[in-house]
């Protein structure tokens, strides 16, 4: 199932190990006496994130079962997620602007860990998508529903796992 973001709406390691074998010049163990070789590359990139994150496309079948859902940017760029809260409604005011939402998609952030493997950023409950009635623009003192699933909110100094990068505006991790 492919979901779309609103504009509206959208508004709102790697460590390096050094090992050494060690030995005098006559011939002597100063230190271990058997060779040691690293695995792994020193500056190896991160593995592709699998679950929450996880780059889809519309009219693609690529998101595991634990984040069934591609939700997609106006670009046509989505990640995998799964469904935190369902109908979750608010009340815009006089501008526009939305109120409380019932449910806070806040208090739904636990079901999102689960689903993370990346080590940069944060799961949480806070990928809007499925605006109802799907207005263009939010109308004054109008009730909408609308759908929550889960995201990666951005690490220290605004990162993300790569692909992704940080929308400061809401300090989320979208596609890059």
């Amino acid at each position: 199932m492919n979901m779309k973001w609103t504009p509206t709406i959208l508004c709102l390691m790697s460590a390096a190990f050094a090992v050494a074998a060690c030995s005098s010049e006559e011939g002597g163990s100063t230190g271990p006496d058997a060779k040691v070789f690293m695995d792994a590359a020193v500056d190896a990139p991160p593995p592709p994130l699998m679950g929450l994150g996880q780059a889809c496309s519309q009219g693609t079948a690529s998101c595991p079962a634990n984040a069934p859902l591609c939700i997609l940017d106006p670009a046509g760029k989505g990640f995998c997620t799964k469904q935190c809260v369902m109908n979750s409604m608010f009340t815009t005011d006089a501008q526009g602007k939305p109120g409380a939402f019932n449910p806070s998609p806040s208090t739904q952030d636990a079901m999102c860990t689960p689903i993370y493997t990346g080590g940069i950023g944060t799961a949480r409950c806070a990928a809007a998508y499925d605006l109802m009635p799907a207005d263009p623009q939010l109308q004054p003192n109008k009730t909408y529903t609308i759908q929550w699933g889960c995201a990666i909110q951005c690490g220290a100094g605004n990162s993300c796992p790569a692909g992704l990068t940080c929308n400061t505006q809401v300090m989320l991790c979208n596609p890059a």
